[in-house]
């Protein structure tokens, strides 16, 4: 019997020390800075997920003096071979690096002679990618108490072109994710 309260003494002992804190002194307030407010989400490319649905997947910032021409050559290279396990593209094989023409409100992408006509799929890709690379998403803090929201800016209309095809804006069959 004394074997046995001589056990529970010791645990009950070793439990008061441990929830004593083991003689850490506790703290103020550490002020650290403001809150975190999101990732912004610029350097990506879209690519087609199990259910055909626009997935994006973020690439390392390279630097480029046209980062529509940068985007869109990641998009052509397809998804990495990690990514093949999950991720699939509608851009066909082989497929050339178009001539990009970057204005203030429209983009031209302009395929070379020999291109086939691309799919809609592939069109959401390549316009989902080439907004993204001009227009990055990015966290919008709420407005102060009273105060007007800023307004968005519009997203430049692309404008994809095949041989033989005269330029239309591309139609967007739904949102960008």
């Amino acid at each position: 019997m004394r074997r046995r309260t001589g056990a529970l003494t010791v645990t009950a002992a070793a439990l008061l020390c441990l929830s004593s804190g083991c003689g850490v002194p506790p703290s103020g307030v550490i002020e650290v800075g403001e809150p975190a407010t999101g990732m912004t989400l610029s350097k990506a490319v879209y690519f087609l997920n199990a259910e055909s649905s626009l997935h994006a997947v973020a690439r390392p910032e390279i630097p480029d003096t046209n980062p529509v021409a940068a985007a869109v050559r990641e998009l052509l290279a397809g998804p990495t071979p990690t990514e093949s396990e999950y991720l699939t593209t509608a851009l066909p094989p082989d497929l050339p690096q178009p001539e990009i023409t970057v204005a203030a409100t429209t983009i031209l992408i302009r395929f070379p002679e020999g291109t086939p006509r691309l799919t809609p799929a592939a069109l959401h890709q390549l316009t989902c990618t080439t907004t993204l690379a001009t227009h990055p998403t990015r966290p919008r803090p709420a407005p102060p108490s009273g105060a007007a929201a800023a307004p968005r800016q519009t997203p430049p209309t692309i404008h994809i072109t095949t041989p033989n095809t005269p330029p239309q804006p591309t139609p967007t069959p739904a949102p960008c994710p």
